[in-house]
């Protein structure tokens, strides 16, 4: 069993689609955490933001990772945490394919 941290993944110089690929049926939970190769934008980029391909990772987790839950991370945001909150989970709903 995995817990994927999208973020830290591809900061890591990884591809997380092919990862969630390579790991079929173990991807339990995905941290659904953005990430920019920017360094302006550190830990400020929302989820959806930044380089991340959401609707490849989530239709490769459903259909073979294995995949149980999601968890929206954010570390650190440049509006309120309820804005922050709010944000991502319109960005969510906008990407996830219900």
């Amino acid at each position: 069993m995995l817990q994927l941290d999208v973020g830290t993944c591809l900061e890591a110089g990884s591809d997380p689609v092919a990862w969630i690929r390579a790991n079929p049926r173990r991807i339990r939970s995905i941290h659904c955490k953005d990430w920019s190769p920017d360094p302006a934008k550190g830990s400020q980029v929302l989820f959806g933001e930044g380089v991340a391909d959401w609707k490849k990772i989530f239709e490769a987790a459903e259909s073979v990772g294995g995949l149980e839950y999601y968890l929206i991370e954010q570390e650190g945001s440049r509006v309120s945490e309820i804005e922050t909150a709010r944000k991502c989970l319109a960005t969510y709903r906008t990407v996830h394919p219900q």
